[in-house]
This record gives structure tokens, sequence and C-alpha cells, in this order.
């Protein structure tokens, strides 16, 4: 019988495959990027290849798009707009988007149509910034387009601000604009075309400086406006792509005077916020946005750059793309998701035979670079494994499941953050579906449990007077750090005292301890040496020999092959045999003497022991 449930499951494979092929072919469309004094970049490989057969001139504002394959249909400066064989597409000169606007154009598909798109532009109208649409077929000129409505004007007074991204319904647009004073205007494209009716949200500060770009994450849930007041550099908002709303503002503080925020760029996950500063400081800073704490996210801010940067893109291959003005190079961030120097800033990564990149990079949907992520911390064996999803604001419901199966069934939760305590170490599957509008966003990983290193420092111990005791704390760890500095493997103990060392494997910690004490041993045998000729501990010698007759010692290796046979106390070995260095690894001696005790007594001993060359 074919049931309810199995029916939804069907509906529900069938939606997230949906999802899926839309979310790729966003992607898709802004596989091709023409910017600056023509240059451009082709994504279509995966890799970014270098592009010179365009023929835009844009100083600042700029777009391009391709189809749902990845291949080109034109792209604007703002001023005019190139069909795919570069050439000036029919009725595609006078457009009203000023070169001297940073970002003054957007382009976005019409829904459920494959040959309307909707060209928006910002003009500058000396002081009143005018709001501006085009339409163009792409059936016409044998497929090389032509704008067929043009200039169709919106309103005035506007900022040199622009932003589209998806709806929730993963169908519509939202196009996002902003006032002179704290108004966000937000307009919807659907599949009836344009509605000019808009969703005004009075929120935040007035900006004072009308420089810089507007922003929105990947994940459709956060906007960012640059202030560039004296003490309020930008400010973030949460956006509700179900209804359009702005809200909830928190302030990111200047970090100089006279500085203004120029370019803005979410990590892919979007978790990290870029902010790439002029005026007094010429900067990019990395914040961490994860929770909406004003001290939190000002203290997160790591400067990762300095120098000529200005707008910022994320693109297909995951990167974040930095303009550099007047220079035949691009910068980039290659791990955008890392915090602080980890994100791995280059400089002139893509470089330029012909042409010159500008202050600007071209405009998306930033929705179709957004890729479902979640992290997860403390994954050592009983810890309290966190798996966190950030990005929930604009989610109906989350469903984790965490595959446990040798000790229970899968369990699921349903919150942006949950707890798990693995019970062994090894891999584990861990899921998230994310619902939202009836569309569901899927990402899994596998996590592995580690175990904490051990260490195997020896019991406590002894060390005659003048002499030095080697501590080993074990090979293969990521880290060492002992109790009096040193960051490495062995120290050489001059004295009596405690000494500790922490090492960590997989950022799991252990810590172990040993005492020495001073003792006054007849004779004594260090455990290493390094017979390296830097003339400390270079060689394997008895301590106190004074004291000993009738001495004899022999050293051998693991195969039973003796390495070093002497009768005479007071000679050492150099650990050589035949002329030969023998193998850095541990040696077995045996020792037979006499000493005479308090009593005058002859007395006989004879110990065996470990001694290790460490080359």
């Amino acid at each position: 019988m074919f049931s309810i449930l199995s029916l939804m499951k069907k509906i529900v494979a069938i939606v997230f495959v949906l999802f899926i092929a839309v979310h790729l072919n966003g992607q898709q469309r802004a596989n091709v990027w023409y910017f600056g004094d023509h240059v451009g970049i082709d994504f279509s490989s995966g890799d970014p290849v270098v592009i010179e057969d365009g023929s835009i001139f844009a100083k600042a504002g700029c777009s391009s798009i391709c189809d749902n394959n990845g291949q080109l249909l034109f792209y604007t400066n703002g001023n005019k707009v190139w069909n795919k064989n570069h050439q000036l597409m029919a009725n595609g000169d006078t457009l009203k988007g000023s070169q001297l606007v940073n970002q003054n154009s957007v382009i976005v598909p019409k829904p459920l149509c494959d040959s309307l798109y909707y060209l928006f532009t910002i003009n500058d109208y000396d002081s009143l910034r005018g709001f501006n649409y085009s339409i163009i077929n792409m059936n016409k000129e044998n497929g090389l387009g032509k704008i067929v409505e043009k200039n169709i004007e919106v309103t005035k007074n506007l900022l040199e601000k622009i932003a589209a991204i998806k709806h929730c319904n993963n169908l519509d647009y939202w196009i996002i604009t902003h006032g002179y004073s704290n108004n966000f205007y937000v307009y919807q494209l659907d599949e009836n075309g344009f509605n000019i009716d808009t969703i005004k949200s009075k929120t935040g500060s007035s900006p004072k400086a009308d420089i810089g770009y507007l922003k929105v994450s990947p994940a459709g849930n956060k906007i960012i406006m640059p202030i560039n007041n004296d003490t309020v550099l930008a400010e973030i908002f949460n956006f509700n792509n179900k209804t359009g709303k702005i809200s909830n503002p928190i302030q990111i503080l200047q970090r100089a005077k006279n500085t203004y925020c120029y370019g803005i760029e979410f990590s892919p996950d979007g978790n990290l916020l870029y902010i790439s500063t002029g005026g007094k400081k010429y900067e990019i800073v990395q914040y961490q946005i994860n929770d909406n704490s004003y001290e939190e996210l000002n203290n997160s801010a790591i400067v990762i750059a300095n120098g000529n940067n200005y707008a910022l893109q994320i693109a297909p291959d995951g990167k974040i793309y930095v303009a550099s003005e007047n220079r035949p190079a691009l910068n980039r961030i290659n791990k955008p998701w890392l915090r602080g120097e980890e994100c791995a800033f280059e400089e002139k990564a893509i470089e330029f035979n012909k042409g010159i990149s500008l202050m600007g990079l071209p405009n998306f949907v930033q929705t179709w670079f957004y890729k479902a992520d979640f992290s997860y911390q403390n994954t050592c064996l009983a810890d309290s494994t966190k798996f966190s999803f950030y990005q929930f604001e604009n989610f109906d419901s989350l469903f984790w499941a965490i595959d446990a199966p040798k000790y229970a069934p899968s369990l699921s939760f349903d919150s942006p953050t949950v707890y798990y305590v693995f019970k062994d170490t090894g891999n584990y599957n861990v899921s998230l579906n994310a619902w939202h509008c009836g569309i569901n966003e899927s990402v899994a990983k596998q996590v592995q449990i580690f175990p904490y290193p051990i260490l195997n420092l020896p019991a406590d111990t002894g060390i005659c007077k003048n002499c030095t005791l080697l501590l080993d704390a074990g090979e293969g760890f990521d880290s060492y750090l002992w109790n009096n500095g040193e960051q490495k493997r062995f120290i050489n103990v001059y004295g009596q005292g405690w000494y500790s060392v922490e090492v960590s494997k997989n950022r799991c910690f252990s810590l172990d301890s040993v005492f020495v004490s001073e003792v006054e041993p007849i004779i004594a045998l260090p455990n290493a040496f390094t017979p390296n000729g830097d003339g400390l501990n270079d060689d394997f010698r008895i301590v106190n020999p004074q004291k000993v007759v009738d001495f004899h010692i022999w050293i051998h290796d693991r195969r039973g092959l003796i390495v070093y046979d002497s009768r005479d106390p007071y000679q050492a070995w150099d650990g050589f045999y035949g002329g030969q260095p023998c193998y850095g690894q541990s040696y077995v001696w045996y020792v037979e003497y006499n000493y005479y005790d308090e009593h005058n007594l002859k007395v006989g001993e004879k110990q065996r022991g470990l001694v290790s060359i460490i080359r």
C-alpha cells in the first residue's frame, strides 16, 4: 500500500532536489565577471581564468549575468550594456546608472521566465539620486538581447546603494535600497513583474558620507549598511526574507578617525564579515557575527590586510576577491570562513596582462553564493561536542540527526545549537535539515572524535648533584609546552623541582608532571645523550666514577649486538660502533662494579637500564 508517509518522503525529496538545482544554477549565473578597465574573470571551469575580451570601462559600479548553464548573457557599467559578443546591446546606451556611483546596478532574472531580465540602476542627479529599472528581452536580436523598456523611474532621493537577494520562497527576489536618512526601501520582483510598492523600514543611523557598498549576507538574513560618521563605521541588521522587513541595528565602531567603510562581504557560511576601509587607514578588518552581541562583535575585529583594497565580492569558488585600484591585479581572501590570518589573504592573486582593476567589482544577487553549513567544536572523547547553525533567523524549523548506532538509534534535535557527548572515539555522521518557506536546505558532515593524548613521563625520579636528566614528553604530538616555557619534545633538567608538560593532538590537550629530587648515588648514568658535536651532552659516561672499583659496562642494541664494552669507569661512549654512528634509538646497558661502604667493606652491584641516542 502506498502510504501517506512514503508520499511525504517523495515530496520532500523532490523539493530538496529542486532547491539544489536552483542553488547550483544561481551560482552559475555569476560565472563570468567584467569590471574595471577592460578586465574580467571566468569561473566556469571552477578556477578563475583571466579574460581580456570585454568592452567595459567601469570606474566603480558594474554588473554581469550568465544563463542557468553559466554562459555569459550581458554586462553593464550602469551607462551601457554589452551583449555576449561584447557589442553594444540594441538600445543599450544612455542608461541612468552613473559612473560616479559605487553600487550603480544589479541584474535580476524575472521569476518563472527564461528570457526577461530586470536591470536596476542608481543614477546621480546631483542631490537627487534616482532609482530606475530597464527590462531586457534575451529573445530579441537573435538571442543577443535588447532593452525593450528603458530607464523607468521608481523614486529619487536614494543613496548609491542597491542589493538583491532571493525571496524566502526561492522564486521571487527582493531589491533593497536606502534613503538619505535612516530608511530602507525594499521592493519585490515576482512572476508578475516589479512591484513599485515599497516595504519601508525606518531603523538604524542616518549615514554621514555616501560611500561604500550595501551588502546582504549569502544566507539572506543580515544586511550591512555603511554609516561613516565620527564614531560608527557601519551597522549590521537582521533581514526577514519572508516579509522584507529590516530590524535590530548593531553598530560597528570606527577603529580610527577620518576612516570610511568601502567594500563589504560575508563568508559563504555567513559567520564572518569583512570590511575594507579607506581614509586615514586602508585595512581589511574581519568580524565574527555568530551572535548579535554589540561588545563581542566589535571585540572580534582582526586586521587581515593593509593597503590598496576596495570592493569585496564573493565568487562561485567560495573565495572573496578584492579590487585593487589602478593595479593590474586582484587580491583575494582564499579561506574566508576561517578566523584571523588563517583566512589566507593573498596579494596579486589574479594578475592581468592587459587592463587594470579599478575600485569596483560586479554586483550580484548575493543569495546565489549561499552554502548551508554548520560548525562544531570540542571533539575530544568525553567532551560535550557543540554543533551550531548560525543563520537560523529566517528558518521555520531545524532538524539535526546524530548517528551513533553503537550506543543508540539516531538522535534528533530541533535547535540552532545542540550538545552531544560521544561514548567512543571514531567517525560519526551528523546532518542538519533547515526548513524555510517549505524549502529544505541540507548539510551533512562526518565528525571525528579523538582520544586525549597519552603522556608517559617517568615516575618521580632522582638526579645527582651537578648532573643533567633528559625528560621526554613522547613523539607524535602537535604541540608541546613545558612549565619552563620550552616548546619541544625533550628538555634537560639540571636540578630538583616539579616539571610538567602540556601536549596537544587534534586540539585535545593532556598534562603530566614529574618531581625530580637530588640524590647522592654511588654512580649515575644518563638516560639519553645527543652526539651531535655541540659540546652539550655529546657522550654517554658514568657520573661519580671516583668510588667504584672492578668496573665493567657493556651496551647492546635491539638485536643483541654489543656496540660498546669498557672496564674503564672514566671512559665515555661516543655513540659509534665500528667507526660508524649508531642509529638514534634506545640501547640496553649493563654495569657491574664494586665499592667500599662506610665500614670499608667491599660491596658488589649490578644494574641494568636504557639509554637513548637522539640525533
